[in-house]
């Protein structure tokens, strides 16, 4: 696809807002010479560690009740609640590496300089649970005290669905014995049984498919679908009666100028019109 001015502004726009490691020109030349179909896959992943402030209903897993670290974190995991049903930022909870490592390149996993996982969550992406920090003090980096006992969750746009409590060790990789240790394999269980909630006894199931990269399949999906979009769309956005239209659905007055932008929000794909701050959004995201 040739890239229009618009669609190189919104790909550089992504690369500025994505973290990626080492911070230097040689992996910023790397990300501006990959199409928007590359581009938007690392930037919707990194998304996807992101949790887009928006009130949801909470749901508790008996195995958190159940924790016997329940009856010490009660009054922290009721104030995370707090600010889930207000739709408050839960970014200072989250993890530093959601924060900083978005982006490494390829060439550096395969010549072994650093991890597959490095750029990626492994729980996040193959059991779909985010983890959250419980201590409430924000630091001055923004970010909550670190806390050893962390909650899982399975998040939706409507729901945040309080899963179990873990230590850290359950982010230890499996050792040369092939034996988890016990919050790993805890949470094994816990993700078997509510993946396989209402199945009945002996069905296939697949668990969050991930590509030979470590990204999931339906994100790339995702990101074909957003592009597909951007370029069934971008020709129009210069077009006069086009714009007027989106802006009577929206029940707003006509732009004196044209000056619509291609923006992500959160996980949603849609136009800004950085004049109004009205942003039309074309596809909601998964979260």
């Amino acid at each position: 696809m040739e890239e229009s001015k618009r669609i190189r502004e919104f790909k550089d726009d992504l690369i500025k807002k994505l973290p990626f490691f080492p911070n230097d020109k040689e992996t910023l030349f790397e990300l501006k010479g990959q199409n928007l179909q590359d581009v938007m896959v690392h930037y919707l992943h990194w998304q996807t560690r992101q949790v887009p402030a928006r009130s949801r209903r909470v749901q508790l897993a008996p195995e958190v009740t159940s924790d016997k670290r329940w009856k010490f974190l009660k009054g922290n995991v009721s104030d995370l609640f707090e600010k889930v049903r207000n739709g408050e930022d839960l970014s200072p909870h989250l993890s530093k590496r959601a924060h900083k490592k978005g982006y490494t390149p390829s060439q550096r996993i395969r010549d072994g300089e650093v991890d597959n996982w490095e750029d990626k969550d492994q729980m996040l992406n193959t059991k779909g649970f985010h983890h959250f920090h419980l201590d409430m003090h924000i630091q001055n980096s923004g970010l909550s005290n670190r806390t050893n006992d962390v909650l899982f969750a399975k998040i939706s746009r409507e729901n945040f669905h309080a899963i179990a409590i873990f230590d850290h060790s359950v982010f230890d990789s499996v050792g040369v014995s092939g034996v988890m240790n016990d919050e790993r394999t805890r949470m094994w269980d816990i993700h078997k049984k509510y993946l396989t909630l209402d199945m009945e006894p002996g069905t296939t199931y697949i668990s969050h498919p991930i590509s030979c990269s470590g990204h999931p399949i339906y994100l790339i999906r995702m990101s074909d679908f957003y592009v597909g979009i951007i370029e069934d769309i971008d020709h129009k956005l210069d077009d006069r009666v086009f714009v007027n239209d989106l802006f009577d659905q929206a029940g707003l007055p006509h732009p004196k100028k044209i000056k619509l932008n291609w923006h992500i929000d959160g996980l949603d794909l849609g136009l800004l019109d950085k004049s109004s701050a009205a942003f039309f959004n074309i596809k909601q995201g998964p979260l």
